[in-house]
C-alpha cells in the first residue's frame, strides 16, 4: 500500500477528471495525515476510514476527503468493498470521478497480483491464507456466480488461476470436461476451484454438490488432484469442501 501512495502520487492531475470544489487550508493537514502513515510503525493500527482518506486524497484534491471516506465505508460496509465498487454505484458520490476509479482499480489488481505471486514461489498449501485471499477478493464482492478455478503443478505451485465461467445471482454451470481439457494443456497435476454465493448463504446447494463429485470423478481419471472446492460470500463468509469432509468420502479409486 505504501509504495502505490507514492507511485500515485499525481494522479490527481489526470486530464480525465476535473474538480471545481476547492477548500482552502486543507494541504496542512493532508501532509500530517501522510507523515503520520509514513511514520507509524504498525499500520495495522489506522482505522479503514483513515487508510481511505489517504487513498482518496491521491485523486481528488484540495478538498477535505475524511467525510467522503466515512460515507464510502458505511456505504458498501468495508474497504475491500469500496475498492471493489461498481462504477455506477461509486458515481453516485460527486466527488468521485473517473481518476478515483483508477486508483481503486490499480490498488486491487496490485494486490490480486502480490498475492497470486505470492502463491506461485511455493507451495499452495503452504500458503493457504494467501489463496484464500485471494479467492475472496476476486470473488466476494461479485454481484453473479463466478467460478474460479487455480491449476497447480505437481508442487502445489500455482501455475495459472483463471475464472472459468460466470452465471447469474443464484447460479453458475461449470463443465468438468472443460476444467479437465484446460488442466491438461497446462500440464496441471491439481486443481482448487472457487465460486461465490452472492446472497450471502455459502453453504453448498445439492448442484454444487452433484458437480463437485462429477468434477472429482473426471479428474480422478486423468491422476489430476482435486484440492478444494471454496464457496465466499459476503463477509469473509467461507465454504471449505475439504474442511467438511466432502472430498475425503468420494471413491479414490
Amino acid at each position: 500500500m505504501r509504495f502505490l501512495l507514492y507511485l500515485l502520487k499525481d494522479i490527481h492531475n489526470l486530464p480525465m477528471t476535473q474538480h471545481k470544489t476547492v477548500i482552502h487550508g486543507n494541504a496542512g493537514h493532508r501532509e500530517r495525515a501522510q507523515h503520520k502513515f509514513l511514520e507509524i510503525s504498525d499500520t495495522n493500527l489506522i482505522p479503514d476510514y483513515e487508510l481511505l482518506e489517504l487513498i482518496l486524497m491521491k485523486s481528488i484534491p484540495r478538498i477535505d476527503v475524511k467525510p467522503l471516506a466515512k460515507e464510502l465505508l458505511n456505504r458498501f460496509g468495508s474497504l475491500s468493498a469500496v475498492l471493489t465498487a461498481s462504477p455506477e454505484d461509486l458515481f453516485t458520490f460527486p466527488n468521485i470521478k473517473q481518476s478515483t476509479l483508477v486508483l481503486f482499480r490499480l490498488i486491487t489488481e496490485a494486490n490480486k497480483r502480490i498475492l497470486r505471486e505470492n502463491m506461485s514461489n511455493r507451495p499452495v498449501l503452504c500458503a493457504w491464507e494467501n489463496m484464500i485471499d485471494y479467492c475472496f477478493l476476486q470473488l466476494q464482492h461479485e454481484s453473479i456466480e463466478k467460478f474460479l478455478i487455480l491449476y497447480l503443478d505437481i508442487k502445489a505451485q500455482l501455475i495459472r488461476s483463471e475464472i472459468l465461467q460466470t452465471g447469474t445471482i443464484d447460479r453458475v454451470l461449470i463443465y468438468p470436461r472443460e476444467v479437465l481439457k484446460r488442466a491438461l494443456v497446462l500440464g496441471a497435476e491439481a486443481v482448487i476451484i472457487a465460486h461465490n454465493h452472492p446472497s450471502g448463504n455459502v453453504q453448498p446447494s445439492a448442484p454444487d454438490m452433484q458437480m463437485t463429485v462429477e468434477l472429482y470423478k473426471t479428474l480422478k481419471a486423468a491422476d489430476i488432484r482435486l484440492i478444494d472446492h471454496l464457496i465466499v460470500g459476503p463477509g469473509r463468509q467461507l465454504y471449505s469442501f475439504s474442511a467438511h469432509g466432502h472430498l475425503t468420502t468420494l471413491p479414490k479409486g
